[in-house]
């Protein structure tokens, strides 16, 4: 391999590095992708692209981006993504702009780090069949976040704070208390007698909001495993509901003792076990206790959040407004995530509409308005992006800048016929080497830009004979150092 780089004239290490991407047969280990580096977008595929919708929609065809793409690729060998293609039509005019923003925004996740930090608590409906007879439950269990173990349950007739705190007691017994507790947004959860509970013993409580694969989403994992080990329940009986009652709570029971004593995957120790064992000690209660305050902290109010929900309750009361408490708390979360100039252009449109028809006084009338809105300024927001980007006439306009600034930046030939005269009438050596390497260096960048080195050398020799302070000896000595620069 040495003698291999010094014929090629490549350092050993790079040819070797080459070498170890290849195999015996010479197929690549890894090979690079290309994604974004197929095409460059520039003036003339902008151009090109333009050409062909214009063809395109003449022919009375209307722009699927599929399938133009697939026509790009097939006449005109353009390979560039769905995406870009897009955005280029949108900034030339073919395509309309449809900007996808989520609004609100998702929820940040709670991550947890030791056992018995947070507990889960939530509840869901169990049903049980005694003969054709049809029995709901609700179950409201309780799963440490952090090893899944399964720690209390109640069973009661619907989910009520009686039987949330049923659940702290349940699992305070058994495995101490919890430094907070992870619940949704549910009644039972959020009731004075629950949050009396959680706040006398010292517990952060910490509301998941929906879509939180944190919050709720380690008990909706447990339930649904706990019904699909279970199945449906029917007993063939005319017993009354307490029988059912007693049966369900045998069952279940059963399956939280058996689930803890079943590893998580890639796990070598239980769910009990590792509750039990693996307690952390007064510096990781004390830390963890602050990453949960910190985490409130963080999901406070800003101040524009509180002026924004301040326009709910504004327009509740300004357009006395009629609607239900859960309407107006919905009102608040969804409008979060919308901007302060949509927000306020809804409210004069709002203003208009209820002022022709009093029957569009609602809630809901207010939000349709302001979704629409909202999305034509994202839309609009993204047409100028794309316009920025793809528009022709501005990619054509930044060109000739950036050519017009290539060409000032370029030596004249005024100036490297001064630089040939430094280097033949200047005495002193380096001053006079310095000269000819810089004329040098102009001469081999001004060539770069032209197809005809003639021209070039004519241009000189003209500026050359225009030094009437020059005797001929000189001039002939300048054009001999032209002669040897250009070739």
């Amino acid at each position: 391999m040495r003698e291999v780089a010094w014929i090629l004239n490549i350092a050993l290490s790079t040819l070797s590095s080459w070498n170890n991407g290849f195999d015996k047969n010479m197929k690549p280990y890894c090979i690079p992708q290309n994604r974004g580096k197929k095409s460059k977008v520039t003036v003339e595929i902008v151009r090109t692209i333009i050409k062909a919708a214009e063809t395109w929609e003449n022919n009375g065809k209307r722009i699927r981006i599929k399938k133009f793409c697939g026509h790009l690729n097939k006449e005109y060998k353009i390979e560039l993504s769905d995406k870009s293609v897009r955005q280029i039509l949108i900034a030339n005019g073919f395509m309309e702009a449809r900007a996808r923003k989520k609004r609100p925004r998702f929820f940040r996740s709670l991550q947890q780090t030791i056992p018995n930090g947070l507990l889960g608590v939530d509840g869901s409906d169990f049903v049980v069949w005694i003969d054709d007879q049809r029995f709901v439950f609700n179950i409201e269990l309780a799963v440490d976040i952090k090893t899944f173990c399964h720690t209390a349950f109640a069973i009661t007739d619907s989910e009520t704070s009686e039987a949330v705190v049923a659940v702290f007691k349940e699992h305070r017994s058994g495995y101490g208390l919890p430094i907070g507790i992870l619940s949704d947004y549910g009644s039972a959860n959020c009731a004075d007698s629950t949050l009396e509970y959680i706040k006398k013993h010292g517990i952060e409580f910490a509301p998941a909001g929906p879509g939180n694969p944190k919050g709720n989403g380690t008990l909706e994992g447990a339930f649904s495993q706990m019904k699909q080990a279970l199945g449906p329940i029917r007993i063939a009986a005319s017993s009354p509901k307490q029988l059912a009652e007693s049966i369900l709570n045998a069952i279940v029971g059963l399956y939280i003792k058996m689930r803890n004593k079943i590893c998580l995957q890639s796990k070598d120790i239980t769910p009990q076990k590792n509750l039990e064992t693996q307690l952390p000690d007064e510096n990781q209660i004390e830390s963890e206790r602050r990453r949960i305050k910190e985490h409130l902290e963080s999901k406070k109010l800003s101040e524009e959040t509180s002026l924004k929900i301040d326009r709910v309750n504004w327009l509740v009361k300004h357009f006395g407004l009629r609607e239900a408490p859960e309407v107006i708390d919905r009102a608040k979360r969804t409008i979060k995530g919308y901007e302060w100039e949509a927000i306020t252009a809804s409210e004069k449109a709002f203003e208009k509409a209820v002022r022709r028809d009093s029957k569009r006084k609602n809630m809901s009338y207010f939000f349709g308005i302001l979704r629409n809105i909202q999305r034509d300024i994202d839309d609009e927001a993204y047409k100028s992006y794309c316009r920025k980007r793809y528009n022709y006439h501005t990619m054509l306009k930044i060109e000739r800048q950036q050519q017009d600034m290539l060409q000032q930046s370029q030596p004249s030939i005024v100036h490297i016929v001064s630089m040939l005269e430094k280097a033949v009438t200047i005495s002193v050596r380096y001053v006079k080497e310095l000269a000819m390497r810089k004329a040098q260096e102009w001469i081999a960048e001004l060539l770069k830009s032209r197809s005809y080195a003639g021209v070039l050398k004519r241009q000189l020799l003209d500026a050359i004979g225009e030094l009437t302070h020059l005797d001929q000896e000189q001039k002939r000595n300048i054009g001999n150092l032209v002669e040897q620069f250009i070739g």
